[in-house]
């Protein structure tokens, strides 16, 4: 259980943090804050203490012990310190070394790496030379800043100055108090959904894929710390905003976006379930219904096998069988020369829940799991 330790300064997006506590709380993180004195007049103290079920701080010299100064005390106690909304001033503050309350005394004996910094202001703030100063300071000194977003501001005025959404908020955290350094330096690529094909302009060959289980495994890899882009086709489940996504048609888009963005170092998990057949004369404009009797269907472009296998560490793929057939997936793992099957069950379409065997071509092991997508994704990145 890791502990997040939580400042608060003087802006009107403070309003948003209970949120944010709350949600901590729910993902069994331990939650203690810190306010600055203008952060009380937009959320309340008493508040902060009965969302985090912590005491809230604010007073620099409260209860001062002479064997463990409460700002060392706090330091020793979190894993990282979240700055939110870190406004105008306390960026200035930490960038200048300047230690005048609780708050930036606290982060001025953090280690850089283990701050993450929410800036939140006007546009025009934003935009300021100084601040832009202050933000590269700090990034070069390995501090984590995460980009506001734009739109309608609290001030009427239009641009970039809003809070982050917490959601980019919480998994920044998950990335920052990631120890893992296997996933550093690889390039990972994750399919997910069902792609399409078109019979015509209104109609379409596709499946019932959720995308659950290769969203699932993109987010996993994204709180490892790896590099990691997601090329999804339809899915019945939300892409979170801070994974880099390309959306894609067809089978052929697939393939396309897939070549066009290996690296060095990358592996592909290609958890989509991709339509392995398509019309041979699609029509370009609505077919008649009788002229569906005679449409022909031929075999779609195999994605996997025509992956330029240039700077590939490995392809991981999916097998979605009839009963676990293990025989067929083993059949796919050799047939398409990849290096791991995933196979499971066709129940687990748009279930949370599901079977798996993981099969792999090395050593012919084979790891058998039962249990939720999230699980799943956490065991198959163990395993690859």
């Amino acid at each position: 259980m890791n502990n997040i330790l939580i400042g608060v300064s003087g802006g009107i997006s403070a309003y948003k943090v209970p949120s944010l506590i709350r949600l901590l709380i729910k993902d069994d993180y331990n939650v203690k804050v810190i306010v600055t004195e203008d952060a009380l007049k937009f959320v309340t103290k008493e508040t902060l203490e009965i969302i985090s079920g912590n005491r809230v701080y604010f007073k620099m010299f409260d209860n001062v012990s002479v064997t463990s100064p409460k700002h060392i005390e706090l330091v020793g106690w979190a894993d990282c310190l979240l700055i939110v909304p870190a406004t105008y001033n306390t960026i200035g503050k930490l960038a200048g070394g300047i230690a005048n309350n609780l708050l930036s005394l606290v982060a001025s004996a953090m280690d850089n790496n283990k701050l993450i910094l929410a800036p939140s202001m006007n546009v025009n703030m934003w935009e300021n030379k100084i601040l832009q100063s202050n933000l590269n300071k700090l990034k070069k000194m390995g501090v984590n800043i995460i980009e506001p977003d734009s739109g309608f501001l609290a001030c009427k005025d239009t641009g970039k100055g809003r809070l982050p959404d917490i959601e980019i908020i919480h998994a920044t955290i998950k990335r920052v108090l990631n120890t893992e350094k296997r996933f550093e330096n690889i390039q990972y690529i994750v399919t997910a959904g069902g792609t399409e094909e078109d019979i015509d302009k209104v109609r379409v060959i596709s499946n019932r894929s959720s995308g659950r289980m290769g969203i699932e495994i993109a987010k996993q890899l994204y709180f490892k710390g790896a590099d990691v882009l997601i090329i999804h086709g339809n899915v019945s489940v939300g892409i979170p905003i801070y994974l880099k996504s390309v959306y894609v048609k067809s089978a052929e888009m697939m393939l396309e976006v897939i070549n066009k963005n290996i690296g060095n170092n990358t592996i592909i998990i290609m958890a989509a379930a991709i339509s392995d057949f398509k019309i041979k004369n699609a029509g370009k404009e609505k077919y008649h219904k009788k002229e569906l009797r005679h449409i022909e269907f031929i075999e779609n472009i195999d994605v996997i096998k025509n992956i330029k296998r240039d700077n590939i560490l490995k392809i991981v793929g999916f097998a979605l069988e009839n009963g676990m057939d293990r025989k067929s997936a083993i059949e796919k793992l050799k047939r398409k020369n990849i290096d791991t099957i995933i196979l499971n069950d066709v129940s687990s379409i748009g279930s949370e829940h599901t079977k798996i065997e993981i099969i792999k071509r090395k050593d012919n092991n084979i790891i058998e799991f039962e249990g939720t997508k999230q699980e799943i994704a956490k065991l198959i990145l163990d395993h690859i």
